[in-house]
């Protein structure tokens, strides 16, 4: 009896120390003046772990999620400033200088916001930002008034900007989102979606989330990014749904030489040889050919162990993933303008410059900006689907 006491009374001392290891303190100050910047926003991001500093610039995060995270810290005039630390970093003191943000009524700007913007992009944008899914139609931007448009007719781009962080209401998902939106563009020319920044997640409901919206979480999960990362990092491709097939892309040489004939114009000659109706049917064909591998990927083939905390992801060419334990949505049918049947959910991914990406076992992959994906991944992944990292 008394040995088990004894074991008792170390378990939770070792347990009170291990709880106080876990956490960063810090101190935020101005880079330039060196005086403390108090009611700054400091949270990890993509979880739902945030506090605010004090009248002294001090503040302290505890319980901090084990892993490989963003510490984000945020302040109206102040650059957005992101320490990524890991688990065998904790516990973990830090100063952080911000860095004023150039006042931007000193600068020749060329295109100036526009001034009506939200009326005018207002829905582009919450359709590439929020989503177009069927949690979509629960989600508001409380703050709209702060997003600021300007549409470059000579790039054809639309960039947008955000004065404070954005707060979002997702009711499908219970959750109550601080976005900081560190950029957002669409090219209009080549058809490119890019935006990134900072999130902070916190309870809608005073109480519990309610059972139809942990019901929404986990259809929101199921089949997303971070279900397939977690997956891969843990050798359960098949076991969670998930099948991998290496994709090559090749240009349709074919098609090429076809449009350079349209371009020069039909010689007799070359209207004896390929007759119009072949010409059309050629200039049908996608501009790049598929050829998708028979066999399926293991997470072996993909991965390598950096540590015992994070594994290197690395392919070449592009990597063709089926989530096959459900079904794609109506509104991914009525985005792409298909009518038919909804299939498994289906995605392509491929890495930018063939850099490698780390993973770890909670999901997280970095840089983000190194993997792009399309597909249905393209579509569901949106603000309205979005979980923290920490969900589960």
């Amino acid at each position: 009896m008394r040995t088990s006491a004894m074991f008792l009374l170390f378990s939770m001392i070792a347990c009170k120390l291990f709880a106080q290891s876990n956490y960063i303190k810090g101190k935020i100050i101005n880079g330039e003046t060196g005086a403390a910047i108090p009611n700054a926003s400091v949270f990890i991001t993509n979880t739902s772990k945030g506090t605010v500093s004090n009248s002294a610039g001090d503040f302290e995060l505890d319980n901090v999620p084990e892993g490989s995270y963003d510490l984000v810290v945020s302040c109206i005039s102040f650059e957005t400033q992101a320490y990524t630390y890991r688990a065998n970093q904790l516990p973990l003191r830090i100063q952080i200088q911000m860095k004023p943000k150039a006042d931007e009524l000193k600068e020749v700007v060329i295109e100036p916001y526009e001034k009506n913007g939200w009326e005018t992009w207002g829905k582009f944008f919450t359709e590439n930002f929020i989503g177009t899914s069927a949690n979509a139609g629960s989600c508001t931007i409380k703050n709209y008034q702060a997003l600021h448009f300007r549409n470059s007719k000579k790039k054809n781009l639309l960039t947008v900007t955000a004065e404070e962080p954005l707060i979002i209401e997702n009711k499908a998902l219970g959750y109550k989102i601080q976005y900081q939106l560190e950029g957002f563009s669409y090219d209009f020319d080549k058809n490119i979606l890019l935006y990134f920044g900072y999130t902070l997640f916190s309870e809608l409901n005073k109480k519990a989330a309610k059972a139809w919206q942990l019901k929404n979480r986990q259809q929101a999960y199921n089949g997303s990014i971070a279900h397939f990362m977690r997956s891969l990092y843990n050798n359960r491709l098949l076991e969670e749904g998930f099948e991998v097939k290496r994709l090559i892309k090749t240009p349709n040489l074919e098609k090429e030489r076809v449009k350079k004939i349209y371009r020069a114009h039909l010689t007799a000659a070359e209207q004896v040889k390929d007759s119009a109706s072949y010409y059309e049917r050629v200039l049908r064909q996608p501009d790049m050919l598929e050829d998708y591998g028979k066999s399926l990927l293991t997470a072996d083939s993909l991965v390598t162990a950096v540590d015992n905390l994070a594994k290197r992801l690395f392919f070449n060419n592009y990597l063709y993933i089926v989530y096959k334990n459900e079904k794609e949505e109506p509104a991914y049918l009525d985005f792409t303008h298909e009518r038919r049947q909804p299939f498994y959910q289906r995605s392509v991914v491929f890495l930018i410059n063939n850099n490698p990406i780390v993973i770890d076992a909670i999901g997280n992959y970095y840089m983000p900006q190194d993997m792009i994906d399309y597909g249905y991944w393209g579509w569901s992944e949106k603000v309205a689907n979005m979980l923290p990292v920490d969900y589960k």
